[in-house]
């Protein structure tokens, strides 16, 4: 079924989050806050939050990029913590509907991913 589209699926979720690390290390440096401080803005929980996201988002990306083991384990454990976080309330993490949505979506192409070398890896095992 994803026989054709698989290696261009990882690319592409590969490259969203790319984007998405990129975009939060640009809100780490204040891109778009104006005058504003990152620091105060966020919070030094929220800040270091962002920043460990952030840095496990772009090593998920690379690694997807090279077809590791390792990206897309990184790239869902990341988004589901993150997501877990944000909804839990525990603490002030400024993610925003359409930074949701991304994430959503990067975590739905993580599982789909993940499902689908599982799928191939059982169907070699029974063959």
């Amino acid at each position: 079924m994803l026989t054709g589209l698989f290696p261009n699926l990882v690319r592409i979720i590969a490259a969203l989050a790319l984007l998405g690390g990129l975009s939060d290390a640009g809100r780490l440096l204040g891109v778009g806050g104006g005058a504003a401080n990152p620091l105060e803005t966020f919070g030094v929980v929220g800040f270091s939050l962002l920043g460990g996201f952030t840095i496990a988002r772009l090593f998920a990306a690379v690694g997807m990029w090279i077809r590791s083991t390792w990206g897309t384990p990184l790239l869902l454990g990341t988004t589901l913590i993150e997501l877990i976080l944000y909804l839990s309330g525990a603490f002030e993490l400024e993610i925003g509907g359409f930074g949701f949505l991304f994430r959503l979506v990067q975590l739905a192409g993580a599982i789909l991913i993940l499902w689908t070398v599982f799928r191939t890896w059982r169907r070699g095992i029974h063959d």
